[in-house]
């Protein structure tokens, strides 16, 4: 069954597309249905009157010429599409998708406009356009490359600046797989990876590892995650060129482990010239003793209280020497600790034992003022304690001086402005003319084959500790070095170290 001339007539009266027929050689608009009347505002005897100029918006797009050659158009070609805007009675501008065709009538050709409202699509179309270009200029210039990989893995599409951090095309990179070009860490396919983005409940940090042609390597840090769009789930991952950042923490790294290498190597050789020196005291003693005692065997007669006298000496002597191997073992029994919660002044004390042998060696007395109460702090104490061997002994060096007339050195502890301090103070030459606080940035020392290295690598234990070290003026005359750590909650006893 098809449908008569009435069924046509009856469309083309209730369809929602404006329809106006113009006369093909005037132009001049000869019928209007319904849709275009309400779109205009006016009834089909307003419009016939009315001029391409009386019903079309006033940019110069609009004018009369361009619409009256538009219709020619398709008078000539049969048919002609143009966005055209008119204008509706009330004086507001709409813009329609128009259509104008050549149609031959009984009674003569006519072409018919179709048109409808499009103002609500081109204001879509241009969000569209917009977040589109705005969407690929993130993805051209910012500094963090878009990969988008396949349900396994392999690259469905990548920005310029991805491509460019793997060292190829987009064209080159699509359809491979993401770890054919790096290891990742962690893999892609690990369980707790995979259970994550399927699971919907975040992103996952992933690292690259890529290597050039030239053997150097390149290393890659960025988030993945599942990203919903358009009834899609998409594996999106945002990468960004971390290798500045991992070399240097490399050589941060390096150098930490040198630093405590050399920390470390210092305070052996520190503990071993120690421990020689010590030791040869009460052995030596002990030596002469047996020699005695061998003497006395010897004898015609054996004298039982001389032997035990002796016998009671070289026990003294070796137990002398006992005490000081058991002491370097406390000191070094947490060579290889890491950091913890500590006592400043516990440590203090140990370092002290070995600051007053060497002391009393040449006479200097050491008085020390550290209180029994703990200062606690977060650190390691072998090296916290070189730190506090190092400066002493560079204090007792000024203070065996011959010009040096005080003979003492004095060593204290407290806390002070959320600090644990300690000050240790001679009365040697002081710093006229020396560097003041710059003495422990860089190579220096007043000894004469000194190097200053002690100094240097002090002042990088006690800035790794978060720490502070400065040299100051004495009273009334010397050197003051004052260390200064932050105290940890004193709530953190022994039990939590």
């Amino acid at each position: 069954m098809f449908p008569t001339r009435r069924d046509i007539e009856q469309m083309i009266l209730i369809t929602g597309t404006g329809i106006l027929i113009h006369e093909a050689s005037s132009k001049n608009i000869l019928w209007a249905n319904p849709a275009a009347c309400d779109m205009f505002g006016f009834s089909v005897d307003e419009l016939k009157p009315l001029k391409a100029h009386h019903m079309s918006a006033q940019e110069r797009q609009y004018r009369r010429e361009v619409g009256v050659a538009w219709l020619q158009s398709a008078v000539v070609n049969g048919s002609s599409r143009k966005r055209w805007k008119y204008r509706a009675k009330d004086g507001t501008d709409f813009l329609t998708d128009a259509c104008a065709t050549l149609v031959h009538c009984e009674d003569g050709p006519v072409v018919m406009v179709e048109f409808r409202n499009i103002a609500e699509e081109v204001v879509l179309e241009q969000e569209l356009s917009r977040v589109s270009e705005s969407l690929q200029r993130i993805m051209t210039h910012t500094q963090a490359g878009i990969v988008v990989l396949d349900d396994d893995n392999c690259i469905d599409d990548i920005s310029p600046l991805a491509a460019q951090l793997f060292s190829s095309t987009p064209a080159d990179l699509a359809g491979i797989h993401l770890e054919d070009l790096g290891p990742c860490e962690p893999r892609l396919s690990d369980e707790n990876v995979v259970a994550r983005l399927n699971g919907g409940v975040g992103s996952v940090r992933i690292s690259q590892e890529l290597t050039n042609a030239d053997g150097t390597t390149i290393w890659l840090a960025g988030e993945l995650e599942i990203v919903a769009h358009d009834g899609i789930r998409s594996r999106v991952l945002t990468v960004r060129d971390v290798t500045e950042r991992v070399e240097w923490e490399r050589r941060n790294a390096y150098q930490e482990a040198h630093l405590q290498y050399l920390s470390r190597y210092n305070a052996m050789g520190d503990m071993a010239m120690m421990l020689a020196h010590e030791l040869g005291q009460p052995l030596a003693a002990s030596a002469n003793y047996l020699s005695g005692l061998k003497t006395r065997l010897t004898a015609d007669t054996v004298d039982r209280r001389s032997l035990g006298y002796g016998i009671d000496q070289i026990e003294k002597q070796l137990q002398r020497a006992a005490g000081i191997v058991q002491s370097v073992k406390r000191y070094v029994r947490r060579i290889e600790s890491t950091a913890a919660v500590m006592d400043l002044n516990e440590t203090v004390a140990e370092s002290l034992y070995f600051v007053r042998l060497r002391a009393a060696d040449h006479g200097i007395r050491v008085f020390a003022d550290v209180p029994e109460r703990d200062l606690l702090i977060e650190g390691e104490s072998v090296l916290i304690g070189q730190v506090i061997i190092n400066l002493c002994v560079n204090a007792l060096d000024e203070i065996i001086r011959p010009t040096t007339e005080v003979k003492e050195l004095a060593v204290q502890s407290g806390e002070a402005d959320g600090t644990a301090f300690i000050l240790i103070r001679d009365q040697g030459r002081g710093m006229a003319g020396g560097p003041g606080n710059r003495l422990a940035h860089g190579a220096f020392s007043s000894k004469q084959d000194g190097s200053g290295i002690g100094l240097i690598i002090s002042e990088h234990i006690v800035e790794r500790h978060g720490g502070t070290i400065e040299y100051l003026p004495n009273t009334p005359r010397g050197t003051s070095v004052r260390l200064a750590f932050p105290l940890v909650d004193s709530v953190i006893g022994p039990a939590n170290r």
